[in-house]
């Protein structure tokens, strides 16, 4: 288990969950615009977009059972922007893009389990020191 010494915390959580918030809705934007034509493996970027966000907002919780929460918002998040895109008429839903968010989400959420979370607090604690002057 992971030393409580560096569980505080964050300093500057705001900027850290405002830059999740801003993700977020670039992936929203992104998934409801009509897709550009071009090779791009979908179910590739749909994995790789949902372990960013979840690694993201796995580094900024507190708590393992937090975790949870991570996993439930950021499946639904991805299974309502599916069902959006069946409102377009230009995008449709598939259950095979769900799959792959979830398992992105899966995947992202064991960033809190590796020095990546540390490294988020230690270098949240340095920006604090050099904000507050």
């Amino acid at each position: 288990m992971l030393a409580t010494s560096y569980r505080d915390n964050l300093k500057l959580a705001s900027l850290w969950y405002l830059g999740g918030i801003l993700m977020l809705l670039a992936v929203a934007v992104m998934s409801l615009l009509p897709m550009p034509p071009g090779d791009v493996n979908d179910k590739f970027a749909h994995l790789f977009t949902y372990m960013i966000l979840a690694a993201w907002f796995s580094l900024l919780v507190v708590r393992p059972r937090s975790l949870l929460w991570v996993i439930a918002g950021l499946t639904g998040f991805g299974a309502l922007l599916e069902g959006l895109q069946g409102l377009t008429g230009y995008r449709f839903p598939e259950l095979a893009d769900m799959f792959a968010n979830s398992l992105g989400v899966m995947v992202g959420v064991l960033a809190f389990f590796t020095p990546l979370y540390r490294l988020l607090r230690y270098l949240d604690a340095r920006l604090a020191s050099i904000f507050k002057g």
